[in-house]
């Protein structure tokens, strides 16, 4: 069929997944020279990974029945309809009848009316009907040690019918090769970083002089709890030395000859660390240039005291070795700024960098997280004011392990939790009791400290739930993930609500009986008994509308583990910069706020009536007019004292203590995860305890259900 010179063409490929079918992406090859009958195009492809942000708003009118895509290689505004099974056509609305095999996906219609087919993995030919059956024939010799037969296709050229997927130790066509195995194992006192780089370099003599290294890298994620690690390579080496955080490096392995499916344990101590020249030698040698400093590299090897097996610069890495009996540095260069971009499709978060174990057809990538970032995909983000439960304790949570076999930390906070529903639930009990009683909810301060109990009983269900929730879903028993959706847009703004709420609350008590003292027989106690509601109610707008970014870049995100087959979602949060400060102010003010208040409530409570008796017992000084008044107000004023003092860890951590890089640093955190939630669960205590008025109502409540649980005892048993 002829062009039409009037018109531009292009061809449309779509990637699906081999073994599952699932579509990877699209790319639109435009036909640059279109007048020519033939034309051959060659195209690098980089096939993309799952992802769900290339559907978005089509470009075009309509989209019937199917969803806008993104083409991978094109500007975001070129878009497409992908249809379903069964519709065809620009907007997909051209219903067509489907022939490929069940099994098979179908996918549109060729220009002759006939369907185009995506067979399954065993399955050929135009319908998919035909079974391929040469991995089936070649059962006995094909892919050996559990690798995957693959058919190859039909139409295009290869050595051999079928291909082999090799599990992680072997390698070869067939599988038929074991990798080398090298275990690594930590001393206790080195520091290791989330993510190890493994640095493998192969030495070829180029010259009686020179020798050419070719460099590999490949990376491993150390498990939480574990000092050990192995990894499996297959390609010829001679060097291995590991990468650790801020460019520490320690030469693992050395052997002068390659050694095919070798098995190599190694313990790391910290006094192998490969040092920096500026550990070496002088301010002075370091301002050198290194065509005049490089010669002078062979002292730090025979200086015996040291005990130097490597050391670095900025270009070169170094070994230090016996040479005609004599110590001495053989350097060659090294990349210390690796990083091959991920081929654009970096799927770090808050600008890490993204670092790929080959320059030519990676299979693995990894995140170089900023300071105060850490995760897999540096998703979590936690200092003082942003730490949520998700990253403190969810990498100390292990997949598809029974709660027995996890880590202490998470038996540690299971505990507590407990703890704290209990604590908290006996808590509600006995202030719903006191609170509720008509001669209570006469006075403002009893109306706050009721609310104040029923936001205790949402914040103690909530704190529950999240907790269970993370527990659950990290070790993979909960799997729902439209409900981990809601759950995680809905239980963190709650809760800070909650929280926020029960806060502001206090504050109300505090603010109330210090007007009382002040104002004396002037109080109207009518009016703000009536204005109760009223506060209680712009509170929660103001509090709840504060929270309301949270929830609106609140969003999951899964994370899949290269090495260990481990699948991740998480819940996390991304705020844009001028969120993030907004963030940081509102938090600051929903515990600064109510801290203040406290404080300066206990401040006046005791300097005006310590005036107030000055002017009656003119004898006294006034610092013993102060203790009086604290034994005599201390009803009132140890409530505030013991909130101000529950505050001020959570302060502490705010402006003094570092961002959380890393797991590692859990205990900290953790800690103060949990103190935010005690003076919710201490009302009675704090509240009822040193008041002889609510402690008195609390009796009365606890004989009334005695009694009535008496009296429907006995009807019981008289029935």
């Amino acid at each position: 069929m002829g062009k039409d010179p009037n018109k531009t063409y292009s061809i449309h490929i779509d990637f699906y997944e081999k073994i599952s079918l699932n579509y990877r992406g699209s790319f639109l090859v435009p036909i640059v020279f279109s007048f020519l009958p033939v034309t051959r195009i060659s195209l690098i492809v980089n096939i993309p990974r799952i992802s769900e942000d290339r559907i978005e708003s089509c470009s075009i009118d309509r989209c019937d029945h199917g969803k806008c895509m993104k083409y991978t290689n094109q500007p975001y505004h070129i878009t497409f309809c992908q249809c379903y099974s069964g519709w065809t056509g620009r907007y997909c609305h051209i219903r067509y009848d489907c022939h490929c095999s069940s099994d098979s996906l179908c996918v549109g219609i060729s220009a002759d009316n006939r369907s185009i087919c995506v067979c399954p993995l065993h399955k050929f030919g135009p319908r998919c009907l035909l079974t391929d059956t040469i991995c089936q024939k070649q059962s006995n010799s094909s892919c050996q040690n559990g690798g995957q037969c693959i058919p190859n296709h039909q139409h295009m050229t290869f050595f051999q019918n079928f291909s082999c997927i090799c599990p992680k130790n072997v390698t070869g066509d067939r599988c038929e090769i074991a990798n080398s195995q090298l275990t690594i194992t930590f001393d206790k006192d080195i520091v290791l970083s989330q993510s190890i780089l493994f640095h493998f370099i192969e030495i070829t003599k180029w010259s009686l002089v020179e020798r050419f290294t070719s460099r590999a890298t490949t990376y491993r994620s150390i498990p939480f709890r574990q000092d050990s690690i192995t990894v499996y390579w297959s390609e010829p080496f001679h060097l291995v030395f590991i990468e650790l955080s801020h460019k520490k490096y320690y030469l693992t392995h050395m052997q002068n000859n390659y050694t095919r499916s070798a098995k190599i344990d190694r313990t790391i101590v910290s006094s192998g660390r490969c040092p920096n020249i500026s550990e070496l030698f002088n301010k002075t040698f370091l301002q050198w240039p290194l065509i005049r400093r490089i010669k002078y590299y062979h002292l730090p090897c025979q200086n015996y005291s040291l005990n130097l097996s490597c050391f670095h610069d900025q270009t070169y890495l170094c070994l230090c070795y016996d040479f005609h009996q004599q110590r001495t540095a053989n350097c060659f260069p090294f990349d210390h700024q690796m990083e091959f971009d991920c081929s654009g499709q970096n799927e770090c978060q808050h600008g890490a960098r993204c670092l790929q174990n080959k320059v030519d057809c990676p299979t693995k990538s990894l995140c170089i997280c900023p300071s105060c970032y850490y995760g897999q995909l540096c998703q979590f983000h936690t200092n003082g004011f942003h730490s949520s439960l998700d990253g403190i304790l969810g990498y100390h949570i292990l997949p598809n392990v029974r709660f027995m076999n996890q880590s202490s930390i998470v038996k540690t906070s299971f505990a507590v939790t407990i703890i704290f529903i209990i604590m908290g639930l006996i808590d509600v009990i006995f202030s719903l009791s006191t609170f509720k009683n008509e001669t209570v909810r006469q006075y403002a301060c009893g109306l706050y400290l009721l609310f104040s109990s029923i936001t205790t009983l949402l914040t103690i269900t909530l704190f529950g739930l999240k907790y269970f929730v993370l527990l659950l879903s990290q070790m993979n028993i909960l799997l729902n993930e439209a409900f981990f959706l809601v759950q995680c847009r809905a239980l963190d703004f709650l809760l800070q609500v909650c929280l926020g709420m029960d806060q502001w609350l206090n504050a109300c008590v505090a603010i109330e009986r210090t007007l009382m003292i002040i104002q004396g027989t002037k109080f109207n106690r009518n009016r703000s008994v009536k204005a109760v509601k009223f506060v209680v109610m712009i509170l929660l707008i103001v509090t709840a509308t504060s929270y309301v970014p949270d929830p609106i870049y609140r969003h999951t995100i899964r994370e899949e583990n290269d090495f260990d087959d481990i699948k991740r979602t998480w819940c996390i949060v991304n705020y844009p910069a001028s969120i993030r400060i907004y963030n940081y102010v509102i938090h600051i003010f929903h515990i600064i706020g109510p801290f203040l208040i406290n404080l300066i409530s206990v401040i006046i409570l005791l300097k005006v009536k310590a005036q107030q008796q000055s002017i009656l017992h003119p004898n006294k000084t006034y610092k013993q007019l102060l203790i009086e008044q604290f034994q005599e107000l201390k009803h009132l004023i140890i409530g505030p004292i013991v909130l101000v003092i529950l505050t001020l860890p959570r302060l502490t951590i705010i402006f003094l203590s570092k961002c959380m890089q890393s797991s590692d640093d859990v205990w900290f955190y953790l800690m103060g995860y949990f103190v935010s939630f005690i003076p919710s669960i201490l009302t009675s205590i704090i509240f009822i305890l040193p008041s002889k008025f609510y402690k008195m109502e609390l009796k009365n409540s606890v004989q009334h259900y005695r009694k009535s649980i008496q009296r429907g005892l006995r009807l019981i048993l008289n029935e």
